[in-house]
C-alpha cells in the first residue's frame, strides 16, 4: 500500500476517480491492529484523540462497538455529519458512509499488521456533492492535515486498550 493505488472498497458512486476530493493519510504505529481497531470501533471515543470530532451520538445500531448498519451524528469540519457503518471487518477494515447538506462521503480504513507488534493503517475519503465540487481545493488540504492527526492521536490513545 503506497502512492495513489486505493485499497478501499469503493461504493460505485464515491469511487476517487469521480469524486473531487479524494483524501488519502498512512501512518504506521507501534500498537498491535486488535487494538487500533478496537479505538475505531468505538466512535464515542474518537473525540478523546481527534480534536477535529465532537458530538458523537448514536442513531441506531449497536453501541458503543459499531456492527454493519450502525449510524451515529457527529460533528466535524464544523458540520453536522450522519454516518453509517458500512463495512466491517475487525481487525482489518472499517469504512461508513456519510451525508451532510451539500454533500455525501465515504471514509475507509485499513490495518495492516507489521512485524514486532506494529501496524500501518491507511485512510481514504471522498466527498462529492455541488457542496464539495466548490470546496474541494480548500477541503483536500484541511482534510488531509486534519487526518493525519487523527492518526496521530490514534497512535498515542492505542498503547492502551479503550476503557469498557
Amino acid at each position: 500500500m503506497s502512492g495513489e493505488d486505493t485499497v478501499i472498497r469503493w461504493p460505485e458512486r464515491h469511487r476517487p476517480e469521480v469524486s473531487p476530493l479524494h483524501a488519502v493519510n498512512e501512518l504506521e504505529i507501534g500498537a498491535p491492529r486488535e487494538r487500533v481497531f478496537a479505538w475505531l470501533a468505538r466512535p464515542e471515543l474518537w473525540p478523546s484523540f481527534y480534536g477535529n470530532c465532537r458530538w458523537v451520538r448514536r442513531l441506531d445500531g449497536a453501541w458503543p462497538n459499531v456492527e454493519l448498519g450502525t449510524r451515529f451524528r457527529w460533528l466535524t469540519f464544523g458540520v453536522l455529519v450522519v454516518s453509517e457503518i458500512v463495512e466491517l471487518e475487525p481487525p482489518e477494515r472499517i469504512a461508513w458512509s456519510a451525508k451532510e447538506l451539500g454533500a455525501s462521503g465515504h471514509h475507509g480504513w485499513v490495518l495492516e499488521k507489521r512485524r514486532g507488534g506494529r501496524t500501518f493503517i491507511r485512510t481514504e475519503e471522498t466527498q462529492r456533492g455541488p457542496a464539495m465540487r466548490l470546496a474541494a481545493p480548500a477541503m483536500r488540504r484541511l482534510m488531509t492535515r486534519y487526518h493525519q492527526r487523527w492518526l496521530e492521536g490514534l497512535a498515542r490513545v492505542a498503547t492502551e486498550p479503550p476503557a469498557s
